[in-house]
């Protein structure tokens, strides 16, 4: 079970919690309880977790690239 908690924060950082929350589909909780959490990890494998869905596939026409087609078609459709 979760327990709440109270903090307090500068207004600017707190807009800036916000925004960044906002753009990670997060609340602001939750953004700090991931900071948290990354901080106090001890885990060496944390860094794959840390990696995981920060690139993505160029686009590229049809066609134009076999080796993107054939990897699209076998991981992507």
């Amino acid at each position: 079970m979760k327990k709440r908690v109270t903090i307090t924060l500068d207004p600017d950082v707190h807009r800036l919690a916000r925004q960044t929350a906002r753009k990670r589909k997060t609340t602001v909780s939750g953004l700090i309880e991931g900071l948290l959490q990354s901080a106090t990890s001890t885990k060496d494998d944390d860094w794959v977790a840390g990696m995981t869905g920060i690139t993505s596939l160029r686009d590229s026409a049809p066609g134009a690239d076999p080796l993107y087609d054939a990897l699209t078609a076998k991981y992507i459709r």
